[in-house]
C-alpha cells in the first residue's frame, strides 16, 4: 500500500490521525486480503479506501510448491512481473524477496540476470512481498528474510534501507535484524555504506570463485569491483562491525578444483569471521555446469584439509525453478 497516498485520503476525507495508524496497522498486520475484511472500519470507510487503492502492490498471478517451498509469480501495477519465494524449515519460516524487476548483472550461473535489468522495486513492492506471505500462511507469520530473489539489492540502494526500516520496525513488520539477510554480488562501495549503517542485519557475500580472471567471466560485475577492492570492503565490514560474514560458492565444475580450494581458502582464511556457505549449483538454461556429487565431495575434502570452516546448504524448490539463481520472468 502506498502510505503517502493513504495520508493524502485521510486528510482528503478530514479523518482523524488515528485512522491512518489503525489502517497502517491492519495492512502491516496481514491478517487482511483487502480492505473489506477490515471489521474495525466501518463500510463506507471501506468501500472508498477499496474504489480508491489497492492494500497489496503485488497480485498473485500464479504459485505452485511443496510442502517446503512455494513460489510464486507476482504481478505489478505496471504488468511486469517478479518471483518471490517461501521456505519452510519447520524451525522458521523464510521469506526469499526481490529487490529489482531482472537484474543487470548478467551472472553466468543466474537465470535472472539473463533478463537484464527493467526497473528497480519500489518500497511498498518489496515490502508486499512479505505481507502477501504473511496473508497467505496467516495465523502463522514470515520468521525470517532473505533478499536472495530477483536483483541486486544494493543497486536499489535508497528504496533497500526504507524497506528494511520497515520490515525491522516495531510498527512495521517488527522482524528482527539479525532474522534479516542481504546477498550482494559485491557492490563494494555500498558494502561501505551498509557497514556504516551499524546495523545487525546480516550480509552474505556472492564469491563463487576466488580466481579472479574466472570470476570474470561468471561475474561480470568483478571487472568493475575486483577481488582487491571486495576484499578490502568485507574486512571493513568485518572489523567495523565485529559480526560474522557469509561467502556464497555455488559448486560449478569449473570451480572445484584444489587449486581453487586453495584459492578460496586462502580468502577465507583473511580474517576469522568470514564464513563460507558451500551451494550445489541450481542449473539454468545456457547457464554453468553443477558439479558432480564426486567433484563436491573432493572439492570439501580439500576444504579441510585447508581447514576451512563451512557449511553446505540444503537447496529449496529444484523441482520448479525456486531454488536460487533459478528465477526468472518474462516482462509483462
Amino acid at each position: 500500500m502506498d502510505l503517502n497516498q493513504l495520508k493524502a485520503f485521510i486528510k482528503q476525507q478530514d479523518l482523524p490521525d488515528f485512522r491512518y495508524r489503525q489502517i497502517v496497522k491492519n495492512y502491516y498486520s496481514g491478517r487482511y486480503q483487502n480492505f473489506d475484511q477490515m471489521t474495525d472500519l466501518s463500510l463506507d470507510l471501506r468501500a472508498k479506501l477499496s474504489a480508491q487503492m489497492s492494500l497489496l502492490s503485488v497480485d498473485e498471478a500464479k504459485n505452485i510448491g511443496d510442502q517446503s517451498t512455494q513460489k510464486s509469480l507476482l504481478k505489478l501495477s505496471d504488468g511486469n512481473l517478479i518471483e518471490s519465494v517461501l521456505m519452510d524449515y519447520e524451525d522458521w519460516i523464510t521469506a526469499c524477496v526481490s529487490s529489482q524487476v531482472g537484474c543487470p548483472l548478467g551472472c553466468k550461473f543466474c537465470a535472472t540476470g539473463r533478463m537484464g535489468l527493467i526497473r528497480d522495486l519500489t518500497v511498498q513492492e518489496i515490502v508486499d512481498q512479505i505481507i502477501y506471505w504473511n496473508q497467505k500462511i496467516y495465523p502463522t507469520f514470515i520468521g525470517r528474510v532473505v533478499f536472495m530473489g530477483m536483483g541486486e539489492p544494493f543497486l536499489n540502494w535508497d528504496n533497500l534501507v526504507e524497506a528494511l526500516k520497515i520490515i525491522n520496525s516495531p510498527d512495521g513488520l517488527n522482524i528482527g535484524a539479525r532474522k534479516i539477510s542481504i546477498s550482494t554480488a559485491g557492490v563494494t562501495d555500498k558494502i561501505i555504506d551498509f557497514t556504516n549503517l551499524d546495523t545487525q542485519i546480516n550480509l552474505a557475500i556472492s564469491l563463487h570463485s576466488a580466481d579472479q580472471k574466472f570470476r570474470e567471466t561468471i561475474m561480470p560485475i568483478a571487472r568493475k569491483f575486483d577481488l582487491i577492492e571486495l576484499k578490502k570492503a568485507c574486512l571493513y565490514y568485518v572489523n567495523h562491525t565485529n559480526r560474522q560474514l557469509f561467502f556464497e560458492y555455488a559448486l560449478m565444475k569449473q570451480n572445484t578444483s584444489q587449486r581453487d580450494a586453495k584459492l578460496l581458502a586462502d580468502f577465507i582464511h583473511s580474517h576469522h569471521l568470514f564464513f563460507l556457505n558451500l551451494i550445489p549449483l541450481n542449473p539454468v538454461p545456457g547457464g554453468m555446469d553443477p558439479a558432480s556429487k564426486d567433484q563436491q565431495q573432493m572439492f570439501i575434502n580439500y576444504l579441510e584439509d585447508y581447514r576451512v570452516d563451512f557449511s553446505l546448504r540444503r537447496s529449496f524448490g529444484q523441482n520448479f525453478s525456486a531454488a536460487c539463481g533459478q528465477l526468472a520472468t518474462e516482462s509483462k
